[in-house]
């Protein structure tokens, strides 16, 4: 009779965990479930009011419409547009020309059609980056060589892939 007496014991105390662990979990579900009331449902987007991207386009056919010349510093600073600042390698004869291109204006370099279409500059408590967003054309077949984001900071990431001409980012100004 002890014996059965522990038994039940043992059964009551496996009972009393379990209906213990049962109690918790109702009570949890009982939370989640009075909770989800509360979410509310975010508004879809409306894809109209949304403004384009640079990945657009842009190629010009009439070449009278580039600029062949390197401007003066006198003339930049006279203008008060954002310029976009570039260094181009001629990998044949290795030389390096720093080039100040104002923004949505083509700019006619030897072999290739470069346009400009926005400069970014890092806020001052964000790490300091530079970036220009660029469309590269080459001038004789139209074809497009670059179109997006150069960053100074990883110029590896975001290169033009030309066998006569590197570009890289100096500056917005």
């Amino acid at each position: 009779m002890k014996a059965l007496k522990k038994e039940m014991m043992i059964i009551l105390n496996g009972l009393h965990r379990n209906l213990g662990k049962l109690v918790f979990i109702f009570i949890i579900l009982n939370i989640i479930s009075s909770n989800a009331d509360e979410i509310k449902i975010v508004p879809l987007i409306n894809l109209e009011e949304i403004e384009p991207s640079y990945d657009e386009d842009i190629v010009l056919n009439n070449a009278e419409q580039f600029t062949e010349t390197k401007q003066n510093d006198n003339e930049i600073s006279n203008n008060n547009v954002i310029m976009a600042e570039i260094s181009i390698l001629n990998k044949i004869t290795t030389n390096v020309d720093r080039v100040k291109l104002p923004l949505k204006e083509n700019y006619l370099y030897q072999d290739l059609k470069i346009y400009p279409i926005d400069c970014h500059l890092s806020g001052p408590y964000e790490k300091s980056e530079v970036g220009i967003y660029l469309n590269i054309h080459h001038k004789d077949s139209q074809e497009k060589i670059f179109n997006g984001w150069m960053l100074k900071s990883l110029p590896s990431i975001s290169s033009m892939e030309h066998p006569i001409y590197d570009i890289w980012v100096e500056d917005c100004i």
